[in-house]
C-alpha cells in the first residue's frame, strides 16, 4: 500500500535495503533508484513508522505527506483532534514543479 499522492525528493545512497515481513514500501519509484538495485520502491512503512532515503527534502517538498504525518500523530494522541487547513500554495507549487520536471 503506497500513499495516494506522489512524493518527490533527492536521495544519494549506495546501500541495499530489503523489506522484511509486514513492512510496506513507502512509495513507488518513478524516476531514479529505489531501495536496492532492482527495487521499484523507495523507503519503508511499518504501522506508523516511516523510513526513507530522501535527504532533507522529504517534508518541505511534500506538504501533503507532512500533513498526513501530523494527522496520524494527532489521532494517536487525541482521537477527535482536527486542525484548520493552511494555505500551502507555494509548497504545492514547488511540489508540482518537481513532479513535472522529474517525470511524475
Amino acid at each position: 500500500r503506497t500513499l495516494p499522492r506522489t512524493l518527490v525528493g533527492f536521495e544519494n545512497h549506495s546501500g541495499q535495503t530489503y523489506l522484511g515481513d509486514g513492512v510496506e514500501p513507502l512509495a513507488k519509484t518513478i524516476a531514479g533508484f529505489g531501495n536496492n538495485a532492482t527495487a521499484e520502491y523507495e523507503g519503508a512503512r511499518y504501522k506508523n513508522v516511516f523510513g526513507s532515503y530522501m535527504h532533507g527534502s522529504l517534508l518541505p517538498k511534500n506538504p501533503h505527506f507532512a500533513d498526513y504525518l501530523i494527522g496520524l500523530a494527532l489521532r494517536r494522541r487525541y482521537a477527535d483532534a482536527t486542525l484548520p487547513s493552511l494555505t500551502d500554495t507555494e509548497e504545492l507549487a514547488a511540489h508540482s514543479y518537481a513532479v513535472q520536471r522529474y517525470g511524475g
